[in-house]
């Protein structure tokens, strides 16, 4: 089980709303330094996503890890529970119904991410966080402030968003229109915004 005690998304990211979505080892190497709360492991694969869990977790920060990315692991149930097994994240990321639900049953936090392009998949998004009850939803691409409202006019699911988002107006824009967090690559945006 997780070595920090759970409680709510919106509670973990409500002193340190940033998140930052690591690619890179080098961009992990500065999350782990970070005075970020939260950190997304977007890419690892087979051999490494182990220990690159195990570091965030040794600095007490809360790994989540983006499922449908781990190279040379399908994305199946399975394969989900061979990963709780061998390093037990805080959560996961992903875009598969099959795997919330799963997830929730291992007893991760579950982050549902959904791309978002015209009005049909907004309406999709909303009917899908009702359905499958994902501890928070990943919205992108973030720079969209009016579409956060409309979704979190619709459902009580905290609302992260991500993608696209290059300076602190924005993050600001989305956390003022009701995102709980943002997740972003550029280090330069991890720090503090007001």
């Amino acid at each position: 089980m997780c070595d920090i005690a759970m409680e709510s998304i919106s509670n973990l990211l409500s002193k340190s709303p940033i998140i930052p979505a690591c690619r890179s080892d080098k961009q992990l190497e500065d999350a782990l330094c970070s005075e970020v709360n939260v950190i997304f492991l977007l890419e690892s694969n087979i051999s490494n996503f182990k220990e690159k869990i195990e570091a965030i977790k040794a600095v007490n920060k809360y790994a989540f890890v983006h499922f449908d990315l781990i190279n040379g692991l399908s994305q199946d149930n399975s394969a989900l529970e061979y990963l709780v097994d061998q390093c037990h994240p805080h959560g996961i990321i992903t875009t598969r119904k099959n795997l919330i639900m799963t997830g929730k049953k291992l007893g991760l936090y579950t982050i549902q991410r959904m791309f978002l392009i015209d009005t049909t998949s907004i309406t999709s998004a909303i009917s899908m966080a009702k359905n499958t009850k994902p501890d928070a939803i990943e919205i992108l691409p973030g720079i969209a402030p009016k579409v956060i409202r409309a979704i979190k006019n619709k459902i009580e699911t905290p609302i992260i968003t991500g993608g696209l988002i290059t300076n602190s107006v924005e993050i600001v824009n989305a956390l003022k229109a009701g995102a709980v967090g943002v997740s972003v690559s550029r280090q330069s945006l991890w720090s503090s915004v007001e």
